[in-house]
């Protein structure tokens, strides 16, 4: 492996990555603004439509099981760019689809190839020291979550004015520019286990069974990682309604607003860093839990839905990089498939909420989804007290 510090690694590398990982992650989001003009393209339900992103989060769900554990065992330089790689073919199959049908697979196999943005926290793991490491992993949180929000301003703008697929032919482009670059920056490493691909994915179970608090980290994120979704997802349909009557383009501008919570994410990592992980996580939940209480009692005037993103996306931010932190000092030799483990519980439960948030809102509107909402992030912060008592972990090899 390249011998790096955090004192020697280049402060424009880290940025690269962040900027890579924004990029890469914003094109599971593409469709949220867009729920309502694809399932009118297409001459489905809102309720059909607004379970794309379900597929979308099942497929990284899978692909993560699948790929990232590679990264114990193989160059990641070449996993990061054979990935992108696949991810760019897959923008295009999604952008190319000419009916409902043939855009549900399309969309499964862009989540399956989303993995860059999930490798490249690990890598940079490996390259800074451990007295820095929360605030590097909150500089690539920070690139995850203002690709996330800013994915919905874009999709939302050029939904606005251009088909729904136009976004997905723009970020194929994107793709490959910093796919590009990154081949000309990202240093090789070198494997940390000899095990085979087969032995490596059975070992998943062990590296779960002995590291209690990957376990919690892993429940906490996806609880609050499924609120989050149940969030934007319903927003969508929120100010499109009777009370706003917006169209994609203003939808989208609420990523902008959210953006301010994806720029707090270093100094969240500097708290991990100083406090401990574990009262960060308290912090986030406790902030994303207060912050459907707002939307719930505030969510119908736009002054209501500005405070409430901004709460839900800090607290949700601080979350991450704190349950990070945690993970990654779990041994270097097991990162990949910590990160595995982590990013499932992620996506899963984002996924499953996703899937049930299209259901509560077609139901029970949006105070429907807010009860879903605080149920799911009040439930995480009840696991951070669960955590602090797990057993300390062991290292699995």
């Amino acid at each position: 492996m390249t011998n790096r510090t955090q004192q020697d690694a280049p402060i424009g590398l880290i940025r690269l990555m962040a900027l890579m990982c924004g990029v890469s992650i914003a094109s599971a989001y593409y469709a949220q603004p867009l729920l309502a003009d694809i399932g009118r393209s297409f001459g489905v339900s809102e309720s059909v439509a607004g379970a794309l992103p379900m597929y979308a989060q099942f497929g990284i769900a899978v692909g993560s099981l699948l790929f990232l554990p590679l990264g114990d065992i193989v160059d990641e330089r070449k996993l990061v760019l054979t990935m992108s790689l696949a991810h760019i073919a897959t923008l295009i199959l999604v952008a190319l689809s000419p009916s409902m049908r043939s855009l549900i697979p399309a969309m499964a196999l862009m989540g399956l190839s989303t993995i860059t943005p999930y490798l490249l926290p690990a890598y940079a793991a490996k390259i800074v020291g451990p007295e820095r490491r929360g605030h590097v992993t909150g500089q690539l949180a920070r690139g995850i979550f203002a690709g996330i929000l800013l994915a919905r301003t874009a999709s939302g703008y050029v939904g606005h004015y251009f088909k729904w697929n136009t976004i997905y032919w723009v970020a194929s482009i994107a793709m490959l520019v910093m796919t590009w670059i990154l081949s000309r920056r990202l240093p090789s490493t070198t494997p940390r286990s000899d095990l085979s691909y087969g032995a490596l994915l059975r070992s998943l179970l062990t590296v779960f069974r002995t590291e209690s608090q990957l376990r919690y980290a892993a429940v906490r994120q996806g609880l609050m990682f499924g609120a989050f979704n149940a969030f934007w997802i319903s927003l969508v349909f929120l100010l499109e309604g009777p009370e706003f009557r917006m169209e994609s383009d203003t939808a989208g501008l609420f990523g902008v607003v959210g953006v301010a919570g994806a720029l707090a994410a270093p100094v969240f990592g500097k708290l991990a860093d100083r406090r401990g992980p574990l009262y960060s996580v308290r912090l986030g939940t406790m902030l994303a839990t207060l912050s459907w209480v707002v939307l719930a009692a505030f969510g119908h005037s736009l002054i209501g839905l500005v405070v409430g993103v901004l709460m839900l996306d800090l607290g949700v931010t601080a979350s991450h990089v704190s349950n990070q932190t945690i993970i990654y000092q779990l041994g270097a030799e097991i990162r990949g498939r910590v990160s595995t483990i982590y990013i499932l519980g992620l996506f899963i439960g984002g996924a499953l909420l996703s899937g049930v948030t299209a259901m509560v809102w077609s139901h029970l509107g949006w105070y429907g989804v807010c009860a879903l909402g605080a149920a799911a992030t009040a439930l995480a912060f009840v696991c951070s007290f669960s955590g602090e008592i797990a057993a300390k972990p062991q290292t699995a090899s």
